[in-house]
């Protein structure tokens, strides 16, 4: 499962700033957005484009291509025209440039500068293959021929980061730092049970792992943003590692929580038909995988993030139906005396918390202006996944926890310092 998913977020990396394509599909396609940046300030670009491996019939040959560049509301309103050609109309800048066909392949390159505005600017570059300049000359059955294009935004000071993407650098290296420090005061804190009692509360390794999963996916993310900021282009081997991660940390997190709902630890600890719930669960994680995969594939470069389609839709309402689930089972829990009591409220709550954040961030990002949606749903979902350590840890593992006091495992070697 988490194989597939690799493959599919290796080949859609969320920030491609290149974008290459056969002779039938520009053909098959006109007006294609290739790149999106937002600033305060002026906007500096850079196109670079190449014909690779044209045919020797064609050798020293030039093509022209166009580029329009689009503010925000302009794309928008372009958007509303019918005709895609006609959308160059309402273009904020219109650039061209010429390429060379040679066998060396040669790299054309323009530079220049965007202005928009007082407030903010966000621009588009779109290619504008109406005129099929390239595909209309050059015959399709030359499957090997491709045009490579690749628009390069940066701020004036040579910031790479967008707009919507502002501050991430500074969130992510706090939730790393964070996250990693939660997880060597969990694990001292697991050492130190496991050596006065000789046993594991699988419980609480449970969520140490989660936690861990966490800060490794954070300092992953770290690593690929440090480079990001420095070329515009990151390590995408990190940032896919750290999205896997994500996906995993996120499915063991959610396993866990419907295990204590079903009373797992507190009630039993052996689980019965484990050949039905183990492939459900595998299921459910392999369709959210599949989902946001997907998603990737078909988002557009002129989506905020790959959760403004079907795809942000879908997803939460997976969330919301285990949310309902989780609630339901939760309440059909023995709760005899106030220490049970507790624990099953507190964990009601921090787990709809869990279910019902993505749902609830979606919402409010809609009602938003649109580069904004970015820091509502992604940074959003940072820290509603940081504050779910917190709580979680908070309920396993806190001096004060109910859990330590009604555990199965608390029962058997937790309390017997006590009864020595």
């Amino acid at each position: 499962m988490f194989i597939i998913l690799l493959i599919v977020l290796t080949l859609t990396e969320a920030k491609q700033i290149t974008q290459t394509f056969t002779m039938k599909q520009l053909q098959k396609q006109i007006y294609i957005p290739i790149n999106r940046f937002g600033s305060r300030g002026i906007v500096n670009y850079k196109i670079l484009a190449r014909i690779i491996k044209p045919p020797k019939d064609y050798e020293n040959r030039l093509f022209d291509i166009e580029i329009d560049f689009f503010q925000q509301d302009s794309w928008q309103l372009a958007q509303q025209r019918v005709d895609e050609c006609s959308r160059q109309q309402d273009a904020n800048k219109i650039v061209h440039q010429q390429i060379e066909a040679s066998s060396d392949q040669k790299m054309s390159m323009q530079e220049g500068q965007l202005t928009y505005g007082q407030h903010h600017n966000v621009w588009l570059a779109v290619l504008n293959n109406c005129q099929h300049t390239i595909d209309k000359v050059i015959r399709l059955n030359n499957k090997n021929t491709k045009l490579e294009i690749t628009v390069w935004f940066y701020d004036e000071g040579g910031k790479e980061f967008s707009l919507e993407e502002e501050g991430i650098f500074s969130v992510v290296t706090i939730l790393t730092v964070f996250t990693i420090i939660g997880f060597i005061y969990n694990y001292s804190i697991f050492k130190s049970e496991l050596k006065k009692y000789g046993e594991w509360d699988y419980a609480f390794l449970f969520v140490l792992i989660v936690i861990g999963l966490e800060a490794t996916q954070n300092l992953f993310n770290f690593m690929h943003l440090v480079v990001y900021n420095i070329n515009g282009k990151g390590m995408s081997a990190f940032s896919t590692i750290s999205e896997i991660i994500q996906v995993v940390d996120n499915y063991l997190l959610m396993v866990l929580l419907i295990l204590f709902a079903w009373g797992w630890s507190i009630e039993f600890f052996d689980m019965e038909d484990w050949d039905i719930y183990i492939p459900l669960a595998f299921l459910i994680a392999f369709a959210q995988a599949l989902i946001v995969g997907l998603g990737r594939l078909v988002s557009k470069q002129t989506d905020y993030h790959i959760y403004e389609s079907w795809v942000g839709y879908i997803i939460s309402l997976i969330y919301i139906s285990l949310a309902i689930y989780f609630y339901y089972y939760t309440n059909q829990r023995k709760k005899k005396g106030d220490q049970i009591e507790n624990f099953y409220f507190q964990l009601k709550l921090y787990g709809m918390f869990f279910f019902l954040a993505f749902p609830l961030l979606l919402f409010v990002s809609k009602l938003v202006d649109p580069y904004k949606s970015y820091t509502i749903i992604i940074m959003g979902n940072m820290f509603a996944r940081i504050l779910n350590m917190i709580l979680m840890s908070r309920l396993f593992t806190g001096k004060s926890s109910e859990y330590r006091k009604i555990c199965i495992k608390g029962k058997s070697f937790l309390d017997r310092g006590k009864l020595l």
